[in-house]
């Protein structure tokens, strides 16, 4: 992990990381993850990169960017669904995505995938990439969307 042990992080990004009890190690495994894989998006104008890892129950994504050989951290949130790859069907709505699949060059486009959360499977519209199916969640959907489905599934 040495490649990405220098990371730039503002003060204002690490009150957000606390506050979602993502700590600088969970950071650290998506960025090796992405550098080991090459699954990392990229933002169309930014220019910003976009790597998710679920190393147990918790899938992490973290917007970062190269400076000076360290990783500038923009953004990192979390989720507790499961993405079930490789059941990804054409959405109702065609839109094309801000972000690019790097691994692929596609821009990512609308799909319905599958997703898993405490023994319940159910679809929801994302982007996906068009060739290797990989999907995009956004920090809306995680901290938001996601967030209050994996409430509601708990209380049930």
């Amino acid at each position: 992990m040495e490649e990405c042990e220098h990371l730039r992080i503002a003060p204002e990004v690490e009150l957000t990381l606390e506050k979602r009890a993502i700590m600088a190690e969970d950071l650290r495994k998506v960025l090796v993850h992405a550098l080991e894989t090459g699954e990392v998006y990229t933002h169309r104008v930014t220019g910003r990169h976009l790597a998710y890892d679920r190393p147990s129950k918790i899938t992490y994504w973290v917007e970062y960017g190269l400076e000076d050989g360290s990783y500038r951290i923009y953004n990192a949130y979390s989720h507790r669904m499961e993405i079930l790859h490789g059941f990804n069907m054409p959405a109702k709505r065609k839109e094309a995505a801000e972000w690019i699949c790097a691994k692929c060059g596609l821009v990512l486009e609308s799909a319905t995938v599958k997703l898993a959360y405490l023994e319940e499977t159910f679809g929801a519209d994302m982007p996906a990439c068009p060739s290797c199916g990989r999907v995009y969640v956004s920090e809306s959907d995680a901290v938001e969307k996601m967030a209050l489905a994996e409430k509601m599934l708990e209380d049930k």
